[in-house]
């Protein structure tokens, strides 16, 4: 990419959550950012940035929207099937210095192979070259345009969406594996909440018997980590995880501590499906290794440091 101390920065998806904390990171940092948005959602830039409007979820508009644009990096937040693979690929073509897919987690758990490559050896701290890209076979055929078949094949998706990217790309690839994002804020997912809610009505938290441990990440490192990626020298896959892996007693204990009260935790042989099973609760470890991002100069803070603080910011919101 171009080296210069201000970049041309694209987010796709920057209106939620930790987009919006990587659309502020980079805002501070001096970069130009043009955010790619349906419309649909407020976001507190003002005029700070440049807007985009498609959809990228409907074929066409996203290269009708950037067409003629050029950009130093490309962060792709909703790239969630190889179609929006695909499309992303073609639509910057070599009119971006390199393209930043949003992963996840979800790509490593085995449970979740339902295409053509079967499931690789994974660790129970998985590496990124347990799962090449360049080799997973993808499929845009398949009916990734309906709803319920792209939630029910959320990992198998982003896996060959991963894959997608990778062989059509005409520039440089991130991809940024990232962990079970937690925030004492705009937080759309509720994992933290539902544990606060229940320890303070006193209601059970289901665990599977003998719970695995797994990776989260503060939204603000997961941010840092994307603003990092886009100008740096950083290619390929990158687990993007505190380095500390975290099981549903650590969670349970963080409120705990920041409420006072006692959480009720039952372990179950068959948790499966039970309405109060904890979203942190694995029948297995379930996490990833951050040496990569280690070694390429970029640690992530650990749960046991960062966790304690959302716990008290969280319960002081109610």
């Amino acid at each position: 990419m171009r080296k210069q101390q201000m970049a041309e920065i694209c987010v796709i998806g920057g209106t939620r959550y930790f987009g919006k904390v990587l659309v502020r990171r980079l805002l501070d940092q001096g970069h130009r950012v043009t955010i790619v948005t349906r419309g649909r959602t407020a976001d507190p830039f003002g005029d700070s940035v440049r807007r985009l409007r498609a959809d990228v979820t409907r074929p066409g508009e996203l290269a009708a929207a950037v067409a003629g644009e050029r950009f130093d990096a490309v962060v792709h937040q909703m790239c969630y099937t190889p179609n929006a693979a695909v499309e992303a690929a073609e639509a910057f073509g070599d009119r971006a210095g390199k393209i930043v897919m949003t992963s996840t987690i979800e790509v490593y758990n085995a449970d979740t192979f339902r295409g053509a490559s079967a499931a690789p050896a994974l660790s129970a701290l998985a590496r990124e070259d347990e799962l090449d890209p360049a080799q997973y076979a993808f499929d845009t055929g398949l009916p990734w345009h309906d709803p319920d078949y792209l939630e029910a094949n959320y990992g198998e998706g982003k896996r060959q969406a991963e894959a997608a990217l990778t062989r059509h790309a005409r520039v440089p690839v991130v991809l940024a594996r990232v962990a079970h994002v937690l925030a004492a804020e705009g937080d759309f997912t509720g994992r933290y909440r539902f544990h606060l809610d229940r320890v303070r009505e006193d209601r059970p938290i289901v665990a599977h018997a003998r719970p695995g441990r797994t990776s989260l990440v503060h939204a603000e490192d997961a941010a840092g980590f994307l603003a990092w990626a886009v100008t740096s020298h950083v290619t390929g896959a990158v687990n993007v995880a505190s380095p500390d892996p975290v099981g549903v007693y650590d969670v349970c204990a963080s409120v705990e501590n920041a409420t006072g009260l006692k959480a009720r935790v039952i372990e179950k042989e068959d948790a499966a499906g039970d309405p109060d099973l904890s979203p942190f609760s694995c029948p297995a470890d379930f996490a990833m290794a951050t040496d990569r991002a280690t070694s390429l100069g970029h640690p992530f803070t650990p749960a046991a440091e960062w966790l304690p603080e959302l716990a008290r910011t969280a319960a002081k919101e109610q």
